[in-house]
């Protein structure tokens, strides 16, 4: 899960090659963010500014904390209860993961739509090869306020929709796109994508 997340989360903090692209975040701003998928749903909170964005969620009971920083090309997963994290490369992270590259996506502008109270730009994307595809809303200040993904692996198709409710645009703390003071690196075999 968290490796898809980080997927979708890099897709909208990086805006896809294409003439059609969502604009570029501009903007700082938080948000609650709802998850729905084939597992359920999950819900969670948001803070993002251009390249840099921090999410927090419950997944079976346990608070994690996924701060992505595309301007250094890195991020953590932090597990708050322990003080513990892992560290994730970007390139790596999405060599292993299959991810699809942003010159293997097509987009298409579809229209304009409201989502969560603010005018969104509705666009369509495919991956070339069709393992992938769906619908991305963004906000004139590049705020993807709703992505909804469907991908198939082999037979199995699975679905995602990412939501973003009362967002809030304003300055956020920088603070919260950094590693926190006090944790320690978790030891052992790093995750999918992740440094040891």
């Amino acid at each position: 899960m968290f490796t898809r997340l980080a997927i979708l989360s890099a897709l909208a903090l990086a805006p896809l090659a294409d003439a059609a692209s969502p604009p570029a975040l501009t903007a700082e701003y938080s948000a609650n963010r709802r998850i729905e998928s084939d597992q359920g749903v999950i819900e969670g909170s948001i803070a993002a500014a251009p390249g840099k964005e921090r999410s927090e969620m419950r997944v079976g009971g346990i608070s994690t904390v996924m701060i992505l920083r595309t301007d250094r090309q890195l991020g953590w997963m932090l597990m708050p209860a322990q003080k513990m994290y892992q560290e994730m490369d970007f390139a790596r992270a999405a060599q292993q993961s299959g991810s699809v590259a942003q010159d293997q996506v097509e987009l298409e502008l579809v229209g304009s739509e409201t989502v969560s109270g603010l005018e969104t730009t509705k666009y369509k994307f495919v991956s070339k090869d069709r393992s992938a595809g769906g619908f991305l809303w963004y906000t004139a200040e590049g705020i993807p306020a709703k992505m909804d993904v469907l991908s198939k692996s082999g037979r199995k198709n699975s679905r995602m929709t990412v939501t973003l409710e009362d967002i809030r645009i304003g300055t956020q703390d920088p603070a919260v796109f950094e590693l926190p003071a006090g944790f320690s690196r978790l030891p052992g075999a790093g995750l999918l994508g992740f440094k040891r």
